[in-house]
């Protein structure tokens, strides 16, 4: 008599032991689920497409302009500690020069072209870009061609640029 008064506390304890056991399996396998899904969402976006596109948008936002560049033009396109990097020269500069009133300085980019090191990057990517940097000062044009080792890391469903920098001869890139 005394062992079938306690088969039902042994059942509760068994299926307290399993609902225990289920819990921990359901929560694991969330973790995974959500770690995989972050990972896939990276790569879903990761395209050479998406890549090309946000660095032009950056490439576009830094060289484009008339009398001088302005920080505010690649927020949300760049970390700040790069943003801070690539205008510590301008803010400086902004404090000790005032432009001129009659002269007129207008910088601009064209024909770029973005150069993957790999078809398919994580979450960091790593370009090499070459565009036409056109400046027109006063109505005089001047142009260059451009090579620049971009480094971008995907955050909030978007490329931004952490690196930038020029460089004299693509030998310099240290893609892969």
């Amino acid at each position: 008599m005394s062992l079938t008064r306690f088969i039902p506390y042994a059942i509760l304890i068994a299926l307290i032991i399993f609902g225990g056991y289920q819990f921990k399996q359901h929560h694991d396998t969330k973790a995974a689920y959500n770690k995989l899904d972050t990972k896939y969402t990276a790569l879903k976006n990761n395209s050479k497409q998406k890549v090309s596109d946000d660095t032009k948008k950056f490439l576009k936002a830094f060289y484009n302009y008339e009398g001088r560049p302005k920080k505010e033009s690649i927020n949300g396109l760049t970390t700040k500690k790069l943003q801070n990097t690539l205008f510590q020269t301008y803010d400086q500069l902004g404090k000790e020069y005032e432009m001129p009133k009659d002269l007129n300085y207008k910088s601009e980019i064209k024909n770029t072209t973005i150069y993957h090191a790999r078809d398919e990057y994580d979450s960091e990517a790593k370009v090499l870009a070459t565009f036409d940097s056109v400046i027109t000062i006063n109505g005089k044009k001047s142009d260059a061609k451009t090579l620049a080792e971009i480094k971008l890391k995907f955050q909030d469903n978007k490329w931004i640029v952490t690196g930038y920098k020029t460089l004299n001869n693509v030998s310099d890139y240290q893609g892969s």
